[in-house]
């Protein structure tokens, strides 16, 4: 079997600074929206202002100066020049030590992870614009011709030579990128005793964390269905975690869609599972995540492991595994960094009424509509329950950077319980795929806020949208859910695209 060599790209400026902060230690949290087409998160920890915000500014240059080496979405990138030359080509340090790591992780994960798949993706990307089927035996010979090409990297002189490849590096760029920021943020801010920079999900941490027992990280719940409620959350010291799974970078072929994550071997999409790895840098951590999307799950849990990471992979169908370490990193007591407790909420009585049917649910769909405009920011969402008096009887979904500061922009939905925001959970960062303009998918379990059942009677499905620097949309869906199956619809407006809802068993 052949030996799994990961390759740390940090450097000793990352090495921990401490574990646990002084008492009352100062937290700044920094947040940025439009950064490599995600979000992005800064905390700083022990650092007085001034050198936190120095610590920012690190992040935002080091980051816009690696994105112009390394985006593939980018036609003035250094790797879109590369891409374009039919010559050897002398690089950059940074666009040749991601490439060569590229390489290297091609060899040691037997084939699972590959960066050479550019013209394969813009196979698929070409189907999903033209709305046409993919051409699957173009894509498989596209596949075979990258597979067998052949490249040659020249350390010394940093030049890379290849027969028709084009690279596609995000999958270990992005990581590549935390991890340079990182270092960056800690030169600027030598004093921080802690840090952790998130970008859409992939994030690393070093040194003190706002709490003492360590850095909590939520994962949110591999399901079509979007539920306010994350799966886990594990706790971790000096750390990376990256996620890999269904999202809004999917590709949607013929109105269907298909992982955006390719199996190099063939192609082809990855079967639809939800992957997240903890390893100690996030370029590794970005890597693994991928990899072990398109490998034989204890294959790729195997592989994890024998590379010093954890790993948890969860199926379509629900079915979870894990490595043998990873119950070890987990924070049970950590519920949803999104949902308030209970008390918040004004529950209706349910006591004497008729419950639902066996097996009923409601199944919502709701479209986050994309909105032209300069400064498009996706929006802030809520999705939840009124019974018929028009009181809050279950809160589905909160979707928003930072709820404490936005919590009431959706204001139909704050007004409803009268309520503060005071008592929220703070997580530290939620990995999970992107969320952008597109359809998805809620579901109601039929229990109130409590986990108690409701009974039948008439309810109000609320799907409310507001975005920074746009407007702002209500849609609502009555339905009387008594003992036969219902449905309903509300059309689109503004910030949201159609919506409906259906009450009954679900489709098998």
């Amino acid at each position: 079997m052949t030996s799994v060599r990961f390759w740390l790209l940090a450097t000793a400026a990352l090495a921990p600074a401490c574990l646990a902060q002084p008492a009352q230690a100062a937290v700044h949290r920094f947040h940025q929206d439009h950064v490599l087409g995600t979000s992005m998160d800064l905390v700083v920890v022990g650092a007085d202002a001034q050198e936190a915000a120095r610590a920012l500014v690190a992040v935002r240059a080091e980051i816009h100066r690696l994105d112009k080496v390394l985006s593939g979405w980018r036609p003035d990138s250094e790797l879109a020049r590369l891409n374009a030359s039919t010559a050897p080509m002398i690089v950059s340090e940074d666009l040749f030590r991601v490439i060569d790591r590229c390489e290297q992780l091609r060899q040691d994960c037997g084939g699972a992870f590959s960066a050479r798949m550019g013209k394969v993706e813009a196979i698929w990307r070409g189907a999903a614009r033209s709305g046409a089927a993919v051409d699957t035996r173009a894509v498989g010979r596209a596949a075979r011709t990258a597979d067998q090409a052949r490249v040659v990297l020249d350390p010394h002189t940093r030049s890379i030579d290849r027969d028709g490849v084009e690279f596609a590096v995000d999958a270990l760029a992005k990581g590549y990128i935390v991890d340079a920021a990182l270092e960056a943020a800690g030169r600027a801010a030598p004093g921080a005793s802690g840090m952790m920079l998130d970008i859409g999900g992939d994030l690393r941490c070093r040194g003190a964390s706002p709490d003492p027992s360590g850095w909590c990280v939520g994962l949110a719940k591999a399901s079509d269905a979007d539920n306010i409620s994350l799966a886990q959350a594990v706790r971790v010291r000096n750390k990376a975690v990256a996620t890999s799974g269904p999202g809004a970078r999917d590709f949607k072929i013929t109105g269907d869609g298909v992982s955006h994550t390719l199996a190099p071997a063939s192609g082809r999409p990855a079967d639809r599972r939800t992957v997240t790895v903890v390893a100690d840098c996030a370029a590794t951590a970005d890597a693994l995540a991928t990899a072990l999307s398109v490998t034989p799950t204890a294959e790729g849990l195997a592989m994890a492991e024998r590379a010093g990471a954890d790993g948890r992979i969860v199926e379509a169908d629900g079915r979870l595994w894990t490595t043998a370490g990873w119950d070890g990193l987990l924070a049970p007591e950590i519920q949803s960094a999104q949902q308030a407790p209970p008390h918040l909420f004004r529950v209706a009585a349910t006591a004497n009424i008729a419950p639902w049917p066996v097996g009923f649910e409601v199944g919502i769909d709701y479209e986050i509509a994309y909105v032209p405009a300069g400064r498009y920011r996706p929006p802030f969402v809520v999705i939840w329950i009124a019974d018929a008096q028009g009181h809050t009887v279950r809160t589905l979904y909160h979707l928003g950077n930072r709820p404490r500061r936005y919590l009431d922009s959706n204001y139909a939905w704050w007004n409803g319980f009268n309520a503060d925001g005071n008592g929220l959970q703070k997580l530290d960062s939620v990995t999970r795929p992107s969320r952008e303009p597109g359809r998805y998918t809620a579901m109601w379990d039929g229990k109130d806020d409590r986990g108690m059942p409701v009974g039948q009677g008439r309810y109000t499905i609320n799907i409310e949208m507001t975005r920074e620097h746009g407007g702002h949309s209500l849609q609502t869906i009555a339905l009387d859910l008594g003992r036969a199956p219902a449905s309903g619809s509300a059309s689109g407006q503004g910030e949201s695209g159609s919506a409906s809802a259906s009450y009954g068993r679900p489709a098998a």
